[in-house]
């Protein structure tokens, strides 16, 4: 598409809409389901789910371009250790805190497996951030490991909301904010995903 304006005005649609979901998705599982956003809830399965598709479609990407595998394997692998990281009850299971040797052994699985291939590594990040979907991405990075974190301190809500509530009130800010994140790293994905397919 050529006009730069019709352009923008479908990115912040897109990005609107990623806005709109995160919050239709906190309403259903608070007025609908009347969960609080625990474990198990349609945030948090939506959170995984998205992680898990986004980790999926750059591991897809390494194999259709063995010119920048290392690069896309490295970012299949962190979106991978992000998804282990969400399902931390699940691999409680097996033991508190097992999450992080499952998350260690892939993160140096995809760290060697880039240090083998550096030519592709380099080559693949260059082209990783020079995508024009790729601060979509970096801000949805920031929205999950910055300012989600920070809205989530449990002293903020504790001063403005007080009694039983607290809990509450901080999950729901928190992983609303967190989903609208990977909705965001999710679309970045698809659309490199899109334009990569189109030039290939």
């Amino acid at each position: 598409m050529s006009n730069p304006i019709i352009k923008q005005v479908i990115l912040f649609l897109t990005l609107a809409a990623c806005a709109a979901f995160a919050a239709g998705t906190l309403i259903l599982d608070v007025v609908i389901f009347k969960d609080q956003v625990k474990e198990i809830s349609a945030t948090e399965i939506i959170q995984e789910a998205f992680l898990f598709i986004t980790a999926a479609l750059f591991f897809i990407e390494s194999r259709r371009h063995k010119a920048w595998r290392g690069a896309y394997i490295l970012t299949a692998g962190f979106f991978g250790c992000m998804l282990i990281r969400e399902l931390d009850g699940l691999f409680d299971l097996i033991y508190f805190g097992s999450w992080c040797y499952f998350a260690s052994l892939l993160a140096i699985y995809s760290l060697c497996w880039a240090a083998m291939t550096p030519k592709t590594m380099m080559n693949g990040l260059y082209a990783l951030v020079e995508e024009e979907a790729f601060p979509i991405m970096l801000f949805g990075l920031v929205i999950i490991l910055v300012f989600s974190r920070v809205m989530g301190i449990h002293q903020i809500w504790q001063a403005a909301v007080g009694g039983d509530n607290v809990r509450l009130v901080k999950n729901l800010v928190e992983e609303g904010i967190e989903l609208f994140g990977y909705t965001l790293c999710l679309v970045a994905a698809i659309r490199m995903r899109i334009k990569n397919k189109l030039v290939a």
